[in-house]
């Protein structure tokens, strides 16, 4: 298999990218969830401390997958695939890149204004880029409004996104699915 994609296949790059993005998704997505339901303060710590820790491979990762997907051209939809689909298509993964690289910019202000540590995984610490003012919650209310009300909306474009692979496997067996998995 290719590193980079040819016109009928994704390459071992971006497929890589996409299982780790994904499967790191649902694991912020467990994170958060369970960092506000828990009721023990320090084990809702530590689970929000794992879910920023996370988030901040996960921006790595998009960033690379960006990037990646920037410099290759994708592979061709299937012959017949209706303008409207593929533009549905396109909508869909932007918005998920999109969502996927500010999510962790808004999670970075709210942990600032946490004055938690930057530290991740113990192998770097994040720098601190601006000091939150005493008084005003502002920014923070604001990044977590929008970190809260994203979360959700990826929660709907990684449901649309299964639905619209399992369409191409198991009803249209057009090739699609494959192209992703092998």
């Amino acid at each position: 298999m290719r590193i980079d994609n040819t016109p009928e296949q994704w390459g071992w790059m971006a497929r890589a990218l996409h299982w780790l993005v994904a499967g790191l998704v649902f694991v912020q997505l467990f994170l958060g969830w369970a960092a506000e339901r828990e009721h023990d303060r320090e084990r809702s710590f530590a689970l929000i401390r794992d879910h920023y820790q996370f988030g901040v491979v996960l921006f790595g990762l998009m960033l690379m997958r960006a990037l990646w997907r920037l410099s290759q051209s994708a592979p061709r939809p299937p012959d017949g695939e209706p303008r409207w689909r593929r533009l549905t298509a396109h909508g869909v993964h932007a918005m998920l890149y999109c969502l996927l690289i500010t999510m962790p910019i808004s999670g970075y202000i709210i942990w600032v204004h946490m004055h938690a540590p930057m530290e991740v995984f113990g192998l770097f610490t994040l720098p601190t880029v601006f000091t939150p003012p005493v008084e005003d919650e502002t920014l923070r209310a604001g990044a977590w409004y929008v970190h809260y009300a994203s979360g959700w909306f990826v929660v709907g474009l990684v449901a649309l996104h299964i639905a619209a692979a399992l369409w191409h496997l198991l009803a249209k067996d057009d090739g699609v699915f494959k192209r992703m998995v092998g």
